[in-house]
């Protein structure tokens, strides 16, 4: 009996405890996984399960980048060092999209160059034209649900808090999955996360352990009670309405009858008419980048905010700000809209060109325009952003196609600044006056005031 205990003691076990976790989340936003095989942006299917699926690196890959901590981060997830490999205490499974859930969207992109302002085009090789910069980026709807699991192997140290505290921070939006996130993809819900524990000491667990019969206990609402005060970011909120017509162009037309139109606002799987986030980022960054300029504060500014490309120099930089899609008025009321017959007309003689009649489908209604800051102290970059949806909420600045016929103009009441779930300031732009938090945008505009005098003083 004595040899037996002491050959138990000899055993250096690998690890002495397990933590199984069941996720199950929805989509808030749309998100895309790209598969990387066609120029455009198909998502990834799996090919035995055939549905769109997250692949466990991208999981792993999105939580890693939660933790700031090097030393546990390299403790939970491995680390290949000069003496060798560490490895990881965490292991991801695939995630999985629900086939009797899941949806799919198509947005149409263009790429815009930044010294003109126009779409690039690329010389085509071996002929004398150049071809344009549009793409399309294909997309699992929100409403979307999937599931994965998570297992943690412990031994001497308890990874279970910090890795509960990360589920923390994917419900509130501080951790988001695959591509696209500046235009708001990514974003999940937590919609049930169950938890069973192993500990390898225990003789029932073991037994239970192989084939994981261990009854599983429900903790999603312990997460997602503390996700709120994982918040931090600001979030603006711009509320208005159309003046007009907004025509942002869909990619296909879904209806092909007699009636149809030649080009119609794009929708969403629900078939509400929207501004995708892209259209938005497009136009405030470039608004943010006149006022940087106006204000002699260089454009450095506006890199840092939206993020740079990777480069033969530069390895690249994530952004620091986060576009929604809006959505525009009501589906019943914008199905009512007859579509709008338009003619061409000849540069050069001003007459009609034969057989050249088409028709367009815009969107008309209220509208909530929302762009979050993940850096809450970047006081110019807030000021920027603040005056860009301020120009845009007084019909300065057009949204989409058409702005020569008076289409794309917003006429806004409210720009509200919070933080979490707190009210820092709220401006009435009817009235023209600030209804609370004075001080918080008199801060924000005093950093730009800064780039004119140095720029002055120089």
């Amino acid at each position: 009996m004595q040899n037996n205990r002491e050959s138990q003691s000899c055993y250096d076990s690998i690890y002495d405890r397990v933590i199984k976790y069941q996720v199950r989340a929805e989509c808030r936003e749309p998100l895309h996984i790209g598969s990387g095989e066609k120029e455009q942006g198909e998502i990834l299917i799996h090919p035995v399960e055939d549905r769109p699926f997250i692949p466990a690196t991208g999981i792993a890959g999105a939580f890693r980048e939660h933790f700031t901590d090097e030393e546990l981060r390299n403790e939970m997830f491995g680390n290949v060092n000069e003496n060798g490999s560490d490895g990881s205490r965490i292991r991801f499974c695939d995630g999985f999209f629900e086939k009797a859930s899941v949806e799919t969207e198509l947005r149409p992109h263009v790429k815009i160059d930044g010294e003109t302002g126009t779409c690039q085009s690329n010389a085509v090789k071996g002929a004398a034209i150049s071809s344009g910069q549009k793409f399309e980026i294909e997309s699992v709807a929100a409403g979307s649900e999937f599931a994965f699991s998570v297992y943690i192997f412990e031994k001497e140290r308890s990874y279970e808090k910090p890795f509960e505290e990360a589920l923390e921070a994917l419900h509130c939006g501080n951790i988001q999955f695959g591509g696209q996130k500046s235009n708001g993809c990514g974003y999940v819900k937590l919609a049930s996360v169950k938890k069973s524990v192993y500990t390898m000491t225990d003789e029932n667990d073991r037994k239970q352990w192989p084939k994981e019969e261990k009854a599983m206990r429900d903790i999603t609402a312990e997460i997602t009670d503390k996700a709120e005060a994982q918040d931090q970011r600001l979030h603006f909120e711009l509320s208005g309405k159309t003046e007009g017509a907004i025509l942002v162009k869909a990619v296909s037309i879904a209806d092909y009858s007699e009636n149809a139109p030649d080009a119609q606002n794009i929708v969403n799987h629900r078939k509400e008419y929207m501004i995708p986030a892209s259209s938005l980022k497009g136009i405030i960054r470039s608004q943010m980048e006149k006022i940087a300029v106006y204000k002699g504060m260089g454009l450095e500014i506006i890199d840092d905010i939206f993020g740079t490309c990777a480069d033969d120099n530069s390895g690249g930089k994530r952004g620091e700000i986060k576009f929604f899609d809006c959505v525009v008025g009501n589906t019943t009321d914008n199905d009512r809209v007859k579509a709008q017959a338009r003619i061409h007309i000849d540069k050069f003689t001003g007459g009609v060109i034969s057989q050249a009649l088409f028709s367009e489908k815009p969107a008309y209604g209220s509208l909530v325009i929302r762009v979050d800051m993940e850096n809450a102290d970047n006081y110019a970059g807030n000021a920027l952003l603040l005056m860009a949806l301020r120009d845009l909420g007084m019909g300065i600045l057009p949204v989409g196609s058409g702005s020569s016929i008076g289409r794309g103009y917003l006429t806004c009441d409210r720009l509200k600044i919070s933080k979490g779930s707190e009210v820092l300031a709220e401006i009435d732009l009817k009235a023209g006056k600030v209804v609370e938090g004075a001080a918080v945008i008199e801060e924000y505009i005093g950093f730009t005031d800064r780039g004119i005098r140095n720029g002055t003083d120089s």
